[in-house]
């Protein structure tokens, strides 16, 4: 029976840290944030039992245990590099990118193109995370952050990513009396949409009404809100509902006629969408910055 060895990705965290002697340096060697190269060190240290190196706020200095480890650790790894390019050639590295994205904006805007970034860049394994919220940024091994707000998230930078206006959108058998859907938008319009039941997407419910002013537009029994704008989406394609949505979420069913809306429809929103990282986090890695600026032409 094969002697017990220690998790080769913590044993590979360890061995870039160590001879980088940062863990900021060895996240950006292996695609990783430095809380996740820490979290490895430190899973490393539980199953050896000792401690392995010394934190400091810039960088990190090998114990005893450390320095005496990491010639080991060093060959052994130079050793597995070398038999497989003799077995087996060149291996490409691989190259992954995580990402997170609000589900609604992932669903609507990312997933019909991200074809399109594969398409580009073949060699980079994307993994793509939805969440609804995202209000604190754990440690967790995530490249690129986008998010949904005001731009002021405690201990992050944010950089504008898109602008957003909503509109609001009905399918073709909602009565909202603009005949065919490309009336006026005039008040008649915006009266029968304050009458019927409207889909509010929670943190958005202003929206209706800045849209509605000065037509009454409180919350009625007959409404409903979800906490997806995709949610909202879906209510009002089944025809029973308005809904009031970020325009670039809806493009896609109003070209193909799934939805309709009307002029005097849109609002401006204060919230947009933000590219998101931690202030400790100088830039973005190498693909991180490749799919972020995809997401930009998105816009375009």
């Amino acid at each position: 029976m094969r002697t017990p060895i220690p998790a080769l990705i913590d044993l590979e965290a360890f061995e870039s840290a160590a001879r980088h002697g940062s863990f900021v340096a060895a996240a950006g060697e292996l695609h990783l944030t430095p809380s996740a190269i820490s979290h490895r060190v430190r899973s490393l240290e539980r199953q050896l039992g000792v401690v392995l190196c010394t934190r400091h706020a810039r960088r990190i200095e090998l114990t005893d245990h450390g320095r005496a480890y990491m010639p080991s650790v060093r060959h052994a790894f130079d050793e597995l590099a070398a038999s497989t390019a003799g077995l087996f050639g060149f291996v490409r590295p691989v190259r992954r990118l995580t990402a997170r994205v609000p589900i609604s904006y992932a669903v609507t805007v990312v997933a019909p193109r991200l074809h399109e970034f594969k398409q580009e860049h073949p060699d980079i394994e994307l993994r793509l995370v939805s969440a609804i919220w995202a209000d604190a940024l754990a440690a967790q091994d995530v490249d690129l952050d986008v998010r949904f707000g005001a731009g002021n998230w405690a201990g992050h930078q944010a950089e504008l990513l898109h602008r957003e206006t909503a509109t609001a959108v009905w399918a073709p058998a909602f009565d909202t009396g603009s005949g065919d859907g490309d009336g006026d938008g005039d008040s008649d319009v915006l009266a029968t949409l304050a009458r019927h039941p409207r889909a509010h997407v929670l943190g958005m419910e202003n929206l209706w009404f800045q849209l509605l002013q000065p037509t009454p537009a409180g919350l009625t029994s007959a409404d409903v809100t979800v906490d997806t704008s995709l949610a909202a989406i879906e209510l009002a394609c089944s025809g029973g509902f308005s809904a009031l949505v970020p325009t670039r979420f809806v493009s896609r069913h109003l070209a193909d006629g799934r939805l309709r809306t009307a002029a005097g429809c849109t609002v401006t929103m204060s919230e947009a969408h933000y590219l998101v990282h931690p202030s400790s986090r100088t830039a973005l890695g190498t693909e991180a910055t490749l799919f972020a600026d995809w997401l930009r032409t998105l816009a375009e």
